[in-house]
């Protein structure tokens, strides 16, 4: 496997990567990770079936060449059977290389929403480096011998621009599903007395232009406007939002930097409402979280929210870019915490049905070994 994801090396337990790359390995027999990183860090190995070789690379120029070198290194005498790519990009194209080398079948995932989608290719800063991308990944594509998608509307899009479909299949992120379901009710209740049990909106994710925060921050203004005891966390991209959300003293306004995922769940627990306002998302495994937690949701109309969420039944979709139609979501479900907790619980239910971990994990193991 070629991989950007540096906590494979031990370096941040927040997630449940390494326990998913850990449950991989046992099914597989034998699993490598080759992770794209600069100088300084040292190869892990957990258990007896995971290894994870950083390219301790001086340049990223250098990624493409370290990891093939690792990769040939591996192969003798550990002939394996298959190449797994992260994204159809830079790691995509080292498993091009592999492949070609060693004739094996390579499988490329798609985590992200990147083709036909106006949002990711005119990224402001980043368009000509996204142009780039989207060749080079029809490149890698064109090469791959498998192809796996989280949602299907990017299904669609890869079938729609010629790729066949029987190379393609629909396998999404493994969640645990019960993970989130458990917390600490003594946390979970400081954090209620730290929002003065104000009824409370709570968002997850980075600093990304992709995640649209001005549209967020605003539709907390408009919330707000119409609903005085409300508080509002924002997870992840540690925004200072004093001034980025306008409000009395009565709007109480947290920013909290990325957590541990076990203090993640205690915040879900201690809300009232997720939302999220992306212009993009391929999948959107925040929302699955969320509402294992028992969250109600409202969320913009991105390819992964579409997946996850049917309209008026588990959750509210509302057009991207739309503050107004995200805070008139959100006062319907403040307004009305009966069937706030009925969207919840009809949610609850849902991803138990289909993001169960084990039975996602078998598909992935299945693609693989279909390949191989």
């Amino acid at each position: 496997m070629i991989s950007i994801d540096r906590t494979l090396l031990g370096t941040d337990y927040s997630g449940d990567v390494l326990e998913r790359h850990q449950k991989y390995a046992q099914e597989t027999g034998q699993l490598d990770i080759i992770v794209f990183t600069k100088k300084g860090f040292k190869k892990k190995k957990f258990g007896e079936n995971l290894r994870v070789h950083p390219t301790n690379s001086k340049t990223k120029l250098s990624y493409i060449f370290n990891a093939f070198e690792i990769a040939k290194n591996i192969y003798w005498p550990d002939k394996f059977d298959l190449v797994v790519c992260q994204d159809p990009f830079l790691t995509g194209l080292a498993g091009w290389f592999i492949k070609k080398r060693f004739k094996i079948p390579l499988l490329v995932h798609f985590h992200g929403d990147f083709w036909d989608n106006k949002y990711w290719l005119f990224e402001k800063g980043r368009w000509w480096f996204n142009w780039f991308f989207l060749f080079l990944s029809k490149f890698v594509v064109n090469g791959a011998d498998g192809v796996r998608v989280v949602s299907s509307g990017i299904k669609d899009k890869l079938i729609k621009a010629g790729v066949p479909e029987k190379k393609v299949r629909v396998i999404p992120t493994p969640v645990n599903v019960e993970k989130f379901e458990k917390y600490d009710e003594r946390r979970v209740n400081k954090l209620r007395l730290k929002n003065k049990n104000h009824k409370t909106i709570i968002n997850v994710g980075r600093k990304d232009p992709s995640k649209d925060y001005k549209t967020l921050f605003k539709t907390i203004e408009l919330v707000y406007q119409d609903y005085k005891k409300l508080a509002f966390w924002q997870i992840g991209a540690n925004i200072f939002l004093t001034g980025k959300i306008k409000g009395d003293d009565n709007l109480i306004l947290n920013s909290v930097k990325k957590i541990k995922q076990e203090d993640l769940i205690n915040y879900y627990h201690a809300s009232d409402v997720y939302v999220s306002s992306s212009c993009s998302e391929s999948f959107g495994k925040v929302l699955v979280e969320a509402m294992a937690a028992g969250l109600p949701i409202v969320a913009t109309t991105t390819t992964g929210s579409q997946e996850v969420i049917e309209d008026g039944a588990n959750g509210f979709l509302v057009p991207i870019g739309d503050s107004e139609a995200l805070a008139k979501k959100i006062l319907f479900l403040l307004n009305n915490p009966d069937k706030a907790k009925q969207i919840g619980q009809v949610g609850q239910e849902m991803v138990r049905k289909r993001f169960n971990q084990e039975k996602i994990i078998e598909k992935i193991i299945k693609f693989w070994k279909d390949l191989s």
